[in-house]
């Protein structure tokens, strides 16, 4: 029987690790599960996945749906969720700048961060117009794709590039920039101009302009931008650049940057 023994902290670190993987099986595409679908997509015993659930339950993580019996995230995380999101520096500063931007054009803003190979709205003020761009907080969109994310990426590293372009560029709409040759001329334009330009490059029929936002260091941190209708857009992209670049030196500004936005509009 001693030969059989364990050491203690090995399957609390299996079963954490396992909760956790349980956990990032709730996606927006399937926000519900059942205790056999996840034994099956985590190749895991069905009465490990029970004891699983019912631990997170019992501390709110998930909850079960009295009718189907199936499972979803519970509001423990959303509470947690907003800790992290109070503790977003960056957010809390950039808000009112993100909120005045939205009243000057009219049209939604965001601000986008990067992650791994994705660009993430972490904050968002909405168009109150009936037609409009729009995106969720914490939706994960490819770097290469769109005003707020491919600026995104043309301030990485070369190497990072390199790495997002030979994982692969699909198409999201016709417009969608997927020869690597001609995406690098693009990245390499957007940071001699400071800011990105896009049109139907994910959504058709959507315009977006972003702006590099710099920290202290005048490291890009994230890319605040204005999307919408392209057929209101196009009356106003002189005024979208222009609010779109003073937000973004406002907010650098607040975060110790001095780099200077020049008032340039290049032909677009």
């Amino acid at each position: 029987m001693e030969s059989e023994s364990k050491p203690k902290t090995k399957p609390k670190l299996e079963t954490a690790h396992r909760m956790l993987l349980l956990l990032e099986c709730f996606t927006d595409a399937k926000p519900e599960w059942g205790v056999t679908e996840l034994s099956e997509e985590l190749d895991c015993y069905k009465s490990v996945v029970h004891r699983m659930l019912s631990t997170l339950e019992e501390r709110g993580y998930v909850t079960q749906n009295p009718v189907n019996k199936k499972y979803s995230l519970g509001l423990k995380l959303f509470e947690l969720g907003m800790v992290v999101a109070r503790g977003m520096n960056l957010r809390t500063l950039s808000k009112p700048e993100l909120k005045t931007l939205a009243e000057q054009t009219g049209e939604t803003v965001l601000l986008t961060v990067v992650d791994g190979h994705s660009g993430v709205c972490i904050e968002k003020f909405e168009s109150h117009e009936s037609i409009k761009s729009t995106s969720q907080l914490g939706k994960r969109v490819p770097l290469y794709g769109g005003a707020p994310t491919k600026l995104l990426m043309a301030f990485l590293q070369e190497q990072e590039q390199e790495e997002i372009i030979a994982a692969g560029l699909h198409a999201f709409s016709p417009f969608t920039e997927t020869d690597p040759d001609t995406l690098r001329e693009a990245l390499a334009q957007i940071r001699k101009q400071d800011y990105s330009w896009t049109f139907q490059e994910v959504d058709m029929g959507s315009v977006g302009i972003a702006f590099p936002v710099r920290n202290h260091e005048n490291q890009v941190v994230a890319s605040i931008s204005v999307l919408g209708p392209q057929f209101r857009m196009e009356d106003k992209m002189e005024k979208c650049h222009e609010c779109c670049r003073q937000a973004a030196q406002t907010i650098s500004l607040k975060l110790g940057s001095k780099w200077v936005y020049e008032a340039r509009i290049a032909e677009v």
